[in-house]
Protein backbone atom coordinates (compact mmCIF):
# COMPACT_ATOMS: atom_id res chain seq x y z
CA UNK A 1 0.00 0.00 0.00
CA UNK A 2 1.19 3.36 -0.95
CA UNK A 3 0.65 6.49 1.18
CA UNK A 4 0.49 9.75 -0.32
CA UNK A 5 1.73 11.86 2.44
CA UNK A 6 4.80 10.83 5.13
CA UNK A 7 5.21 11.99 8.50
CA UNK A 8 8.78 12.26 10.05
CA UNK A 9 8.69 11.54 13.65
CA UNK A 10 12.40 12.48 14.63
CA UNK A 11 13.95 13.23 17.80
CA UNK A 12 17.05 14.74 19.30
CA UNK A 13 19.66 14.58 16.67
CA UNK A 14 17.03 14.07 13.71
CA UNK A 15 15.30 17.88 14.50
CA UNK A 16 18.75 18.94 14.09
CA UNK A 17 18.59 17.94 10.70
CA UNK A 18 16.28 20.43 9.35
CA UNK A 19 18.83 23.09 9.92
CA UNK A 20 21.41 24.01 7.61
CA UNK A 21 23.48 21.84 5.39
CA UNK A 22 26.67 21.05 6.77
CA UNK A 23 30.06 19.76 5.20
CA UNK A 24 30.92 16.61 3.30
CA UNK A 25 31.85 13.53 5.35
CA UNK A 26 35.05 12.56 5.41
CA UNK A 27 36.04 9.17 3.94
CA UNK A 28 36.13 6.27 6.69
CA UNK A 29 37.31 2.31 6.31
CA UNK A 30 34.73 1.48 8.53
CA UNK A 31 32.00 -0.56 7.40
CA UNK A 32 28.70 1.51 8.18
CA UNK A 33 25.36 -0.41 8.48
CA UNK A 34 22.34 0.78 7.93
CA UNK A 35 20.59 2.61 10.55
CA UNK A 36 17.45 1.16 12.07
CA UNK A 37 14.28 2.40 10.75
CA UNK A 38 10.51 1.75 11.76
CA UNK A 39 7.73 2.39 9.38
CA UNK A 40 4.17 2.10 10.56
CA UNK A 41 0.70 4.14 9.46
CA UNK A 42 -0.31 6.63 11.77
CA UNK A 43 -3.08 6.15 13.94
CA UNK A 44 -4.40 10.14 13.19
CA UNK A 45 -4.51 9.84 9.84
CA UNK A 46 -4.36 6.74 7.17
CA UNK A 47 -2.88 8.94 4.39
CA UNK A 48 0.41 9.11 6.87
CA UNK A 49 3.65 7.41 7.81
CA UNK A 50 5.31 7.28 10.78
CA UNK A 51 8.87 6.83 10.61
CA UNK A 52 11.33 6.24 13.43
CA UNK A 53 15.13 6.22 12.99
CA UNK A 54 17.81 5.12 15.94
CA UNK A 55 21.12 6.64 15.33
CA UNK A 56 22.51 6.05 18.46
CA UNK A 57 24.91 3.43 17.59
CA UNK A 58 26.87 5.53 15.34
CA UNK A 59 27.59 8.44 17.31
CA UNK A 60 30.16 11.51 15.97
CA UNK A 61 28.95 9.99 12.08
CA UNK A 62 27.57 12.45 9.70
CA UNK A 63 23.87 11.52 8.84
CA UNK A 64 21.98 11.71 5.18
CA UNK A 65 18.45 11.04 4.87
CA UNK A 66 16.21 10.43 1.86
CA UNK A 67 12.33 9.90 1.46
CA UNK A 68 11.18 7.29 -0.97
CA UNK A 69 7.54 6.80 -1.92
CA UNK A 70 6.28 4.94 -5.10
CA UNK A 71 10.22 4.02 -5.94
CA UNK A 72 10.94 7.99 -6.86
CA UNK A 73 12.89 9.97 -4.30
CA UNK A 74 10.36 12.70 -2.86
CA UNK A 75 12.59 14.24 -0.54
CA UNK A 76 16.07 14.91 0.94
CA UNK A 77 17.56 16.21 4.15
CA UNK A 78 20.90 18.06 4.34
CA UNK A 79 23.56 16.49 5.72
CA UNK A 80 24.05 16.82 9.32
CA UNK A 81 26.90 16.42 12.06
CA UNK A 82 25.77 13.91 14.83
CA UNK A 83 26.33 15.49 17.89
CA UNK A 84 28.89 13.85 20.32
CA UNK A 85 28.02 10.81 22.51
CA UNK A 86 27.64 12.10 25.81
CA UNK A 87 26.93 9.62 28.30
CA UNK A 88 27.94 11.62 31.66
CA UNK A 89 26.53 14.40 30.89
CA UNK A 90 29.72 16.54 31.39
CA UNK A 91 29.99 17.86 27.53
CA UNK A 92 29.31 21.57 26.94
CA UNK A 93 28.02 20.29 23.59
CA UNK A 94 25.28 17.96 24.43
CA UNK A 95 22.28 20.42 24.34
CA UNK A 96 19.77 17.66 26.19
CA UNK A 97 17.18 18.38 29.05
CA UNK A 98 18.46 16.65 32.83
CA UNK A 99 18.10 17.08 35.98
CA UNK A 100 21.30 17.34 38.21
CA UNK A 101 20.66 18.40 41.81
CA UNK A 102 23.70 18.34 43.92
CA UNK A 103 25.16 18.81 47.47
CA UNK A 104 27.44 21.09 48.53
CA UNK A 105 29.90 21.63 51.81
CA UNK A 106 32.28 24.31 51.81
CA UNK A 107 34.81 25.62 54.13
CA UNK A 108 36.52 28.91 54.12
CA UNK A 109 39.67 30.39 55.16
CA UNK A 110 38.15 31.73 58.50
CA UNK A 111 36.72 28.65 59.55
CA UNK A 112 33.09 29.34 58.36
CA UNK A 113 30.67 26.54 56.77
CA UNK A 114 28.37 26.72 53.96
CA UNK A 115 25.47 23.86 53.55
CA UNK A 116 23.67 23.92 50.28
CA UNK A 117 21.40 21.94 48.47
CA UNK A 118 20.50 23.14 44.64
CA UNK A 119 18.52 21.89 42.14
CA UNK A 120 20.41 22.37 39.11
CA UNK A 121 19.29 21.21 35.44
CA UNK A 122 19.55 22.14 31.91
CA UNK A 123 16.51 22.36 29.56
CA UNK A 124 17.03 22.16 26.15
CA UNK A 125 14.49 24.44 24.11
CA UNK A 126 16.57 23.01 20.69
CA UNK A 127 19.17 21.17 19.37
CA UNK A 128 21.88 24.99 19.51
CA UNK A 129 19.72 27.08 22.51
CA UNK A 130 19.56 25.71 25.89
CA UNK A 131 19.34 27.13 29.47
CA UNK A 132 20.85 26.16 33.04
CA UNK A 133 19.31 26.83 36.33
CA UNK A 134 20.26 26.41 39.66
CA UNK A 135 17.69 26.76 42.14
CA UNK A 136 18.42 26.33 46.37
CA UNK A 137 16.32 24.40 48.08
CA UNK A 138 18.31 25.16 51.51
CA UNK A 139 21.68 26.61 52.68
CA UNK A 140 22.99 26.80 55.98
CA UNK A 141 25.74 29.32 57.38
CA UNK A 142 27.59 28.24 60.57
CA UNK A 143 29.57 31.26 61.79
CA UNK A 144 32.35 30.74 64.04
CA UNK A 145 33.05 31.89 68.00
CA UNK A 146 29.50 31.07 68.42
CA UNK A 147 28.01 33.03 66.15
CA UNK A 148 24.99 30.56 65.47
CA UNK A 149 23.71 29.37 61.99
CA UNK A 150 21.74 31.37 59.43
CA UNK A 151 19.41 28.71 57.25
CA UNK A 152 17.28 30.05 54.54
CA UNK A 153 17.27 30.33 50.89
CA UNK A 154 19.99 31.87 48.25
CA UNK A 155 20.62 32.98 44.98
CA UNK A 156 19.11 31.75 41.89
CA UNK A 157 21.42 31.50 38.63
CA UNK A 158 20.28 30.63 35.22
CA UNK A 159 22.55 30.68 32.06
CA UNK A 160 21.81 30.64 28.12
CA UNK A 161 24.17 28.69 25.99
CA UNK A 162 23.62 29.09 21.87
CA UNK A 163 25.64 26.41 19.76
CA UNK A 164 26.00 27.97 16.24
CA UNK A 165 26.59 26.31 13.51
CA UNK A 166 29.24 28.71 12.19
CA UNK A 167 31.55 28.49 15.27
CA UNK A 168 32.24 24.46 14.77
CA UNK A 169 35.41 23.35 13.40
CA UNK A 170 36.37 19.60 12.84
CA UNK A 171 39.80 19.02 12.71
CA UNK A 172 42.12 16.34 11.53
CA UNK A 173 43.32 13.14 13.52
CA UNK A 174 44.37 10.42 12.23
CA UNK A 175 42.96 8.51 15.17
CA UNK A 176 42.38 4.50 15.18
CA UNK A 177 39.22 4.69 16.63
CA UNK A 178 37.62 6.30 13.69
CA UNK A 179 36.33 9.29 15.62
CA UNK A 180 36.18 12.92 14.34
CA UNK A 181 37.15 15.61 16.67
CA UNK A 182 36.18 19.30 16.80
CA UNK A 183 35.87 22.42 18.15
CA UNK A 184 32.99 24.81 19.48
CA UNK A 185 32.91 28.32 20.55
CA UNK A 186 29.82 28.68 22.10
CA UNK A 187 28.84 32.11 23.65
CA UNK A 188 26.93 32.14 26.79
CA UNK A 189 24.78 34.59 29.31
CA UNK A 190 24.82 33.74 33.25
CA UNK A 191 22.16 36.06 35.16
CA UNK A 192 22.29 36.17 39.13
CA UNK A 193 19.18 37.51 40.84
CA UNK A 194 19.30 38.34 44.28
CA UNK A 195 16.71 35.77 45.94
CA UNK A 196 18.61 35.38 48.97
CA UNK A 197 16.13 35.08 51.99
CA UNK A 198 18.98 36.89 54.10
CA UNK A 199 21.56 38.93 53.77
CA UNK A 200 24.33 36.55 54.60
CA UNK A 201 23.06 33.80 52.52
CA UNK A 202 23.69 35.70 49.09
CA UNK A 203 25.07 39.08 47.36
CA UNK A 204 21.94 41.38 47.52
CA UNK A 205 23.08 41.84 43.71
CA UNK A 206 21.60 41.41 40.30
CA UNK A 207 25.12 40.35 38.51
CA UNK A 208 24.61 39.66 34.43
CA UNK A 209 27.95 37.25 33.41
CA UNK A 210 28.44 37.58 29.61
CA UNK A 211 31.17 35.45 28.26
CA UNK A 212 32.33 31.97 25.93
CA UNK A 213 32.52 28.45 26.40
CA UNK A 214 35.89 26.91 23.97
CA UNK A 215 35.24 23.04 23.99
CA UNK A 216 37.98 21.15 21.87
CA UNK A 217 38.03 16.89 21.62
CA UNK A 218 41.61 15.78 22.76
CA UNK A 219 43.42 14.74 20.14
CA UNK A 220 44.98 11.05 19.41
CA UNK A 221 43.91 7.63 20.17
CA UNK A 222 42.29 5.92 23.54
CA UNK A 223 42.38 6.54 26.71
CA UNK A 224 43.55 10.34 26.09
CA UNK A 225 41.75 10.97 22.87
CA UNK A 226 38.22 9.62 24.31
CA UNK A 227 38.45 13.08 25.89
CA UNK A 228 37.96 16.96 25.93
CA UNK A 229 38.85 20.02 27.12
CA UNK A 230 36.04 23.06 27.83
CA UNK A 231 36.90 26.28 29.25
CA UNK A 232 34.13 28.61 30.87
CA UNK A 233 35.00 32.53 31.06
CA UNK A 234 33.12 35.01 32.86
CA UNK A 235 32.94 38.36 33.19
CA UNK A 236 30.91 39.58 35.79
CA UNK A 237 29.60 42.75 36.63
CA UNK A 238 26.69 44.37 38.72
CA UNK A 239 23.61 46.07 37.15
CA UNK A 240 22.38 47.04 40.63
CA UNK A 241 22.98 45.84 44.24
CA UNK A 242 22.56 46.78 47.79
CA UNK A 243 24.58 49.90 49.13
CA UNK A 244 25.94 47.78 51.86
CA UNK A 245 27.92 45.69 48.75
CA UNK A 246 30.94 46.68 47.21
CA UNK A 247 30.80 46.94 43.10
CA UNK A 248 31.50 43.45 41.40
CA UNK A 249 33.92 43.65 38.33
CA UNK A 250 35.52 40.23 37.59
CA UNK A 251 36.92 37.59 35.77
CA UNK A 252 36.00 34.00 36.19
CA UNK A 253 37.33 31.11 34.62
CA UNK A 254 35.86 27.45 34.96
CA UNK A 255 37.87 25.25 33.44
CA UNK A 256 37.57 21.17 32.11
CA UNK A 257 39.24 18.18 31.16
CA UNK A 258 37.02 14.99 30.96
CA UNK A 259 38.72 11.88 30.73
CA UNK A 260 37.01 8.37 30.30
CA UNK A 261 38.69 5.84 32.59
CA UNK A 262 36.72 2.73 31.35
CA UNK A 263 33.92 1.94 28.47
CA UNK A 264 30.72 2.51 29.36
CA UNK A 265 28.81 -0.83 30.17
CA UNK A 266 26.50 -3.00 33.08
CA UNK A 267 29.57 -3.75 35.16
CA UNK A 268 30.87 -1.97 38.42
CA UNK A 269 33.95 -0.76 36.86
CA UNK A 270 32.35 0.37 33.17
CA UNK A 271 31.63 4.02 32.72
CA UNK A 272 34.44 5.67 34.90
CA UNK A 273 35.83 9.27 34.26
CA UNK A 274 37.48 11.49 35.61
CA UNK A 275 36.30 15.16 35.18
CA UNK A 276 39.11 18.04 36.57
CA UNK A 277 37.98 21.44 37.21
CA UNK A 278 40.44 24.44 37.61
CA UNK A 279 38.95 27.94 38.80
CA UNK A 280 40.75 30.70 38.36
CA UNK A 281 38.87 34.21 39.41
CA UNK A 282 40.59 37.71 39.06
CA UNK A 283 38.76 40.52 41.10
CA UNK A 284 39.32 43.94 39.02
CA UNK A 285 38.28 45.74 42.21
CA UNK A 286 40.80 44.41 44.71
CA UNK A 287 43.52 42.66 42.28
CA UNK A 288 42.73 39.75 44.23
CA UNK A 289 43.38 36.46 42.15
CA UNK A 290 42.05 33.31 43.31
CA UNK A 291 42.39 29.79 42.49
CA UNK A 292 40.64 26.20 43.19
CA UNK A 293 40.87 22.78 41.68
CA UNK A 294 38.34 20.06 42.30
CA UNK A 295 38.65 16.49 40.52
CA UNK A 296 35.16 15.08 39.86
CA UNK A 297 35.07 11.21 40.25
CA UNK A 298 31.91 9.99 38.75
CA UNK A 299 30.12 6.83 37.09
CA UNK A 300 27.90 6.34 34.04
CA UNK A 301 24.79 4.98 34.89
CA UNK A 302 22.06 3.77 32.52
CA UNK A 303 19.40 6.34 33.10
CA UNK A 304 22.36 9.25 33.57
CA UNK A 305 25.54 9.78 35.90
CA UNK A 306 26.62 9.75 39.99
CA UNK A 307 29.70 11.50 41.13
CA UNK A 308 31.60 12.92 44.31
CA UNK A 309 33.92 16.36 44.15
CA UNK A 310 35.99 17.10 46.51
CA UNK A 311 37.87 20.73 46.07
CA UNK A 312 40.35 22.79 47.45
CA UNK A 313 41.35 26.31 47.46
CA UNK A 314 44.67 27.61 46.83
CA UNK A 315 44.72 30.90 48.32
CA UNK A 316 44.94 32.39 51.84
CA UNK A 317 42.33 35.22 52.00
CA UNK A 318 40.25 35.10 54.97
CA UNK A 319 36.84 34.47 52.65
CA UNK A 320 38.18 32.15 50.49
CA UNK A 321 37.30 28.15 50.29
CA UNK A 322 39.54 26.19 51.52
CA UNK A 323 37.76 23.11 50.84
CA UNK A 324 34.79 21.88 49.05
CA UNK A 325 32.81 18.65 48.60
CA UNK A 326 30.08 18.11 46.75
CA UNK A 327 27.92 15.18 45.46
CA UNK A 328 25.03 15.10 43.42
CA UNK A 329 23.61 12.98 40.24
CA UNK A 330 22.61 13.65 36.72
CA UNK A 331 19.41 11.88 35.27
CA UNK A 332 18.61 12.15 31.41
CA UNK A 333 15.03 13.11 29.92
Amino acid sequence: MYYRRLLLSLSGIMLIAASSPAAPPEESSDPVEPAKAEAQPSERNDSKVDLKLDFSQYPDRRISLSIMQDEQEVAEIPEVKAPPADSTGTDPRDFSSKLMPYFLYTKLENEVTIKQMNLFGMHAFDGRFAMTYDIPLAKQIELVSGGGDTIGLGDIGLRFFLRPEQLEWDFEDNNSMGKQKSISLMPLLELTFPTATEDVLGGEAMIVSPGFVLVADMPGDAPIGLGFFAMMNFFDFDIFKDDSRESTTRWRGRWFWMQPLSKPGPNLFDGLYILTELQPVYDFMTSDFDLWIAPEFGKAMPWGAIYAKPGWGMDTEVEDRDFTFEIGFRYFF
